[in-house]
């Protein structure tokens, strides 16, 4: 550690790695990028040539022989605890990709472990680092937007298809769950954030396709122990749009989490107001696109949470996201998901895991997403009018029934 900075190595060279916590640490000012670990060669090879990695390893264990102080876990969600539990009893500090578990008893587990070890662990929460969120959480804790009345966390956005090909993404039982446990996670950490422990939680939603085996819109209504009241809406169905809008007795804060504006307002809003509120939104995106952060923005969000991490492991504060607090988070994302459609094949057998693979593919053909991008005239072969499939395919839950 001759430069004064941590050393970290990340297990897993996924999508979440590529895209977030590999370029993150190259712009992290506090930790450098010492070693990668992947199953598959080829990505190792890959990744350590775009990132300018000098050790690799195909096994994490042999990873964890080198003198690291951090870890990142961006491996599939329900082998999170279990790589993590081996690296903090190994003495390195883990920063693991949401979800911290897939289960309350794993995320307890981890946490225990983590107490024992004297290690810190903490969960990968980035959208909280976007500069809007930030200063409204200063506004609401300077308390100039009185008392909490009610929050909406909103994200629309297409499902995903394009993320990830991987298999364990789309099956309930490895990935923890359908939207809730993927973006719904990150809208339900930032009412925690301003809204404290929750009291009582009520949802709805489903696999509204009929098609994906999971939840692909969900709303739930959060009572905060505090007072006050949170919504979240979170949707793989609907046209693009990414807020959070904070009410309260003295004011209201409104921040477009797509373009990294913050509206404040005391009740005195006025057409001026509003349109110099819009010219800086203008202005503030045409810079973020020069700098090449409005279309690829996780780089610098991952950087933020990666210092200030780091920021806690050397002086021994708690971290930004510690694990005691996902454990009632996963109770609440439990809570969210308990009414709504958890559709998967119960079934381990080659044939049937392979039956689910050709029910998500087709759904990709029936998903107005999909069908926007293709050709007029032009359908896959076995597709209908429309790009729809032929037949009609349901979701059936794991005890049986249709969703």
């Amino acid at each position: 550690m001759s430069t004064g900075r941590l050393r970290a190595g990340v297990v897993g060279c996924g999508p979440i790695a590529q895209r977030g916590h590999l370029p993150g640490l190259l712009r992290s000012k506090r930790v450098q990028l010492a070693a990668v670990a992947d199953l598959d060669p080829k990505v190792l090879e890959k990744t350590a040539k775009r990132f300018h990695v000098q050790k690799t390893f195909t096994d994490y264990k042999d990873m964890l022989r080198e003198k690291l102080d951090l870890v990142h876990i961006c491996v599939p969600n329900n082998l999170h605890a279990r790589i993590a539990t081996d690296v903090m009893q190994h003495g390195c500090n883990v920063l693991v990709e949401k979800p911290l578990a897939t289960s309350v008893e794993d995320a307890r587990q981890m946490v225990k472990i983590a107490d024992e070890t004297k290690v810190t662990l903490c969960e990968a929460k980035q959208w909280r680092y976007i500069p809007a969120v930030q200063k409204a959480l200063a506004l609401y804790n300077a308390g100039r937007l009185g008392k909490l009345v009610s929050m909406l966390a909103q994200w629309h956005t297409d499902i995903p298809l394009t993320w990830s090909h991987a298999e364990w993404y789309y099956d309930p039982q490895k990935s923890g769950g359908g939207i809730v446990s993927d973006i719904g996670i990150h809208m339900l950490d930032l009412l925690l954030l301003f809204g404290g422990p929750v009291k009582r939680v009520s949802a709805s939603g489903g696999d509204y396709l009929g098609t994906m085996g999971f939840d692909t819109s969900v709303q739930a209504l959060l009572e905060f122990k505090g007072g006050g009241t949170g919504f979240l809406d979170v949707s793989w169905l609907s046209p693009y749009s990414k807020l959070l809008d904070i009410v309260g007795t003295a004011g209201i804060a409104t921040v477009d989490m797509q373009y990294y504006s913050l509206l404040h307002a005391n009740y005195s809003r006025n057409p001026m107001r509003d349109f110099f509120h819009d010219a800086r939104k203008v202005l503030s995106t045409g810079r973020r696109v020069l700098n090449k952060d409005f279309f690829d923005s996780l780089p610098a969000l991952y950087a933020a949470l990666i210092d200030d991490l780091a920021e806690s492991i050397v002086t021994g504060k708690p971290p930004p996201i510690s694990g005691e607090m996902a454990i009632p988070e996963r109770h609440d994302v439990h809570s969210a998901k308990r009414p709504c459609c958890r559709g998967q094949p119960p079934e381990t057998t080659r044939h049937h895991r392979r039956a689910h693979q050709d029910r998500l593919r087709k759904s990709m053909y029936r998903h107005p997403s999909w069908r926007l991008r293709q050709r007029r005239g032009k359908h896959p072969k076995g597709s209908g009018k429309n790009g729809r499939t032929s037949s009609r395919l349901r979701c059936v839950r794991s005890d049986g029934q249709s969703c």
